[in-house]
């Protein structure tokens, strides 16, 4: 055990470790400010913080982290902003700066970019995704669909020796058209901003046997409006909104009726493709079905009572294989119901389409590939003609080819009407998809191809409501059936046909103008000419013409003038067309606040 200390010995080292604080204190020196400068709450939330254009003041789990734009990254169709830069092939020059401008869909959908140097002089233009040199200084981005006053102007430094990123703060909108089936095609629909009522113009699906694809559009934040062609801005039918977030890619499934574009229904759609076969295949399903239970019993009309059963199925599969830039993307859909009528006893198909189509599409440049189609439809169910379970003998009447009786059958309870698979449609064609301009003020774009299609009906059978006067006899049993008001029906089999395949050239223009902030001006064209038409005397091919005018009068009213042109020259003369069809629209809204 150690002695204690002296009481002396303690106070010395205390002593002296005071004097030793005491001269540290004396020749030390204050911290220099930190570098860099200092950024208030206020300031932050000013010019770091995307807004949503309806609010205020940020929401909460607003853009204040990383993990915010990770999270919005995750609605993209592009990879996130560090994967392409590493992937961006362009060189940083000696001496200069860059600008990286990322992309949230794919390739070539998203509209063109301008970098404005201080002068107002274009420094730079093409797609986002991609990475710009500059000379180092002050440059303003100029970045968004509509007109060119609607666009979004961010402003950034280009840095000697660096690669700056722009971190977007703006949405992307992509919108499927779909019919009720839910295969794609060219619809039309409108879009508009819903707080300011500013139209930003006309939007369409795709055309898939054209090898067409979905262009993206990029907005504020807001909500928007899709709505009809011709709709006023105010609507409350045929139309669906959309809120748009920053960062945020988002997808809209838009289902028209093919026929009027009639919005049918509509919203946020989650990715179809969604399961990895292998590094470069994906594959979606998706089936769903409905099951119609329907009994009526009427106890003072025997007539009325009714006992149904419907039964549908509708199931999609999707096969896509993607690397660099070749795509084949595959769909088969399958659209099957059928009906059990208790009373009658009969089971009959009300749905029955199968389709296949398959695109091959190689991008050879950004701005030009070729592509190949192959689309096949049919159905499977069989139709049958059948005797009613209600009353007593029924006579099918069989006639000959020139409506003739050949004979009349009373022993039989159906005939066959269309077997499975009947019709069958094939077509298939290739061609280009280029894109002529795209500027400030103009797009445009060709598609150009070949076409082929051909149709066959196998032993079908058609229901008919007279005859012809033939054999005596025959004519007078019939005459008999009517004016005694039996059961029966008159069958003529058609027997195996294949119709005269067409094939030919087909083309198809689209422009869009834009004035300013108050009109657009949007037309296109689309050409068909089967390979007979081309030797003959006169020249006829099949065409159809749209143009459309759309002038903002005043933020709240809109004058529109369509015109379109329809020309069609096929061999039935029944179903050839040649018309106009000219419309005035003066669109208004008004919504009190």
């Amino acid at each position: 055990m150690s002695e204690p200390r002296p009481r002396s010995q303690c106070r010395g080292m205390v002593l002296l470790s005071a004097v030793v604080c005491i001269a540290a204190a004396a020749s030390a020196k204050l911290p220099g400010d930190l570098p860099g400068e200092e950024i208030s709450e206020q300031q932050y939330f000013e010019h770091s913080v995307p807004r949503d254009s309806l609010a205020l003041n940020a929401p909460p789990g607003s853009p204040s982290s990383l993990s915010w734009l990770d999270s919005a990254a995750r609605t993209w169709d592009a990879p996130p902003i560090a994967v392409q830069m590493a992937g961006d092939e362009e060189l940083l020059q000696m001496g200069m700066g860059a600008v990286f401008i990322p992309r949230m869909s794919r390739e070539e959908a998203e509209p063109d970019i301008e970098i404005i140097d201080e002068k107002g002089d274009v420094a730079g233009r093409g797609k986002p995704g991609r990475k710009y040199n500059l000379v180092p200084g002050t440059y303003f981005v100029m970045i968004g669909s509509g007109a060119h006053k609607q666009r979004i102007v961010r402003k950034v430094e280009a840095v000697e020796g660096k690669v700056v990123p722009l971190i977007p703060d703006w949405a992307a909108l992509t919108v499927n058209v779909i019919d009720e089936n839910g295969v794609p095609f060219r619809g039309e629909y409108e879009l508009a901003r819903i707080d300011r009522f500013e139209p930003y113009g006309r939007g369409h699906g795709r055309d898939p046997d054209l090898g067409e694809d979905l262009t993206t559009w990029i907005l504020r934040p807001g909500v928007y409006k899709i709505f009809g062609v011709g709709q006023s801005y105010n609507t409350l039918s045929n139309f669906i909104t959309v809120r748009l977030l920053p960062a945020e890619h988002a997808h809209i499934l838009l289902v028209q009726n093919e026929s009027d574009m009639t919005i049918k229904g509509g919203g946020l759609a989650a990715s179809e493709l969604d399961r990895v076969i292998a590094s470069n295949w994906r594959y979606g399903i998706d089936i769903g079905g409905s099951v119609d239970f329907n009994a009526v019993r009427d106890r003072l009309d025997t007539a009325k009572t009714a006992t149904n059963v419907s039964l549908s199925m509708l199931s999609r599969l999707r096969l896509k294989y993607e690397k660099d830039r070749v795509e084949w993307d595959s769909r088969l859909y399958a659209d099957e119901g059928v009906l059990y009528e208790r009373e009658e006893m009969r089971l009959a198909s009300q749905l029955d389409e199968i389709r296949l189509m398959s695109l091959y599409t190689w991008r050879i440049l950004p701005w030009f590939g070729p592509y190949g189609r192959f689309e096949g439809q049919s159905g499977a169910v069989p139709e049958y003609a059948r005797a009613p379970h209600t009353t007593g003998q029924h006579f099918f009447i069989i006639l000959n080819r020139d409506s003739t009786i050949s004979h009349i059958d009373t022993a039989r309870n159906s005939y066959l009407l269309q077997p499975a698979f009947s019709p069958l449609i094939l077509e298939a064609g290739m061609g280009a998809n280029m894109r002529i301009i795209n500027i400030r003020f103009v797009e445009s774009r060709l598609l150009a191809g070949f076409g082929f299609a051909h149709e066959s009906r196998f032993h079908e059978t058609q229901l008919c409501d007279s005859i012809r006067p033939g054999n005596q006899a025959l004519d007078s049993v019939y005459a008999g059936i009517v004016g005694e008001k039996k059961s029966y029906s008159i069958l003529r089999p058609l027997g195996t046909t294949t119709m005269r395949p067409e094939y030919g050239p087909e083309a198809a223009l689209y422009i869009i103008l834009h004035f300013g902030r108050f009109g657009t001006a949007e037309s296109d064209l689309k050409i068909f000419t089967p390979v007979e038409r081309i030797g003959a005397e006169v020249f006829k091919p099949d065409l159809r013409w749209r143009a459309t005018l759309s002038w903002s009068i005043i933020r709240s009213v809109t004058l529109d003038y369509q015109a379109q042109y329809n020309l069609r020259w096929p061999e039935e003369t029944t179903l050839r067309d040649d018309t106009w069809l000219h419309r005035i629209l003066v669109r208004f809204s008004y919504v009190s606040r």
